[in-house]
């Protein structure tokens, strides 16, 4: 849970920019919630500190009921960028983590090839990262976030810099590992079909300083195919979003560029 979170860099001296203000939000064990909104409304920058690797100027943000006041295994992070070790297989960049914490070689090497069969990249345990396409990769990456069996899982745009047949794939896949472990997902992105699709809620805010304009529930039933984006619903729920988006703002306080 937030509240009343506000963030500001200080670019300049007496000159403050404002990324965030005002944003109070709640997310529900097992939920997967998406955040829309315009390019610089501080998306990415509310994630990082709804996980703690990022302090608001003002506000608080309570993870489990207590003040989150840096990172915890209990929270994951996919980024877009892969950010694999290319030295360094499939198995080992997945264990890498679980090494960090101490954990026994034997039981992070058997969890890991668990997390390698559940996001279907079986076979490639000994690969390199440089074997592997852009989809493959984000699988890894994905794996690695999952291996200390976070009960939050952020995702900042992780399929942005894939085709659009390859991201349709991974959005099928995350929700087919999320229907399975039901963590509770944060999910940025630009795409508003993504999501809709992927969503029990989506959440929209302003351009910057960033605040929670409006909040679409979406109703779709579980487990969703890809045949839903042509459904009527679907695009009636993406206009919703997209209103949202383009709808008249409040302006920002007074001293926001």
């Amino acid at each position: 849970m937030a509240e009343h979170l506000h963030r500001e860099f200080a670019d300049n001296p007496g000159d403050p920019l404002q990324a965030l203000w005002d944003v109070s939000l709640a997310v529900w064990p097992g939920e997967f919630l998406s955040i829309v909104g315009p390019s610089g409304c501080g998306k990415s920058t509310l994630l990082r500190i709804l996980g703690g690797l990022l302090r608001p100027t003002q506000g608080q943000v309570r993870f489990q009921g207590q003040p989150l006041d840096g990172p915890r295994r209990e929270i994951g992070f996919v980024f877009q960028k892969v950010n694999l070790m290319p030295w360094r297989t499939v198995l080992r960049n997945i264990t890498l983590p679980l090494e960090v914490q101490g954990v026994d070689r034997r039981e992070a090497t058997a969890r890991a090839r668990h997390l390698i069969e559940l996001v279907g990249l079986h076979g490639f345990d000994h690969h390199y990262p440089r074997q592997l396409s852009g989809g493959m990769q984000q699988r890894v990456v994905l794996a690695r976030a999952l291996i200390h069996e976070p009960t939050l899982l952020l995702l900042d745009e992780p399929f942005g810099a894939l085709d659009a047949m390859t991201r349709e794939r991974m959005n099928l896949e995350l929700l087919r590992i999320w229907s399975l472990r039901r963590q509770t997902a944060v999910l940025v992105t630009h795409s508003i079909a993504e999501a809709v699709f992927l969503a029990d809620r989506v959440l929209v805010m302003t351009p910057r300083p960033g605040r929670i304009a409006a909040t679409v529930a979406v109703p779709l039933p579980r487990p969703r195919s890809l045949e839903m984006m042509g459904e009527e619903e679907f695009g009636l729920l993406t206009q919703q979003v997209r209103r949202a988006i383009e709808g008249d703002w409040l302006p920002g306080p007074p001293h926001v560029r």
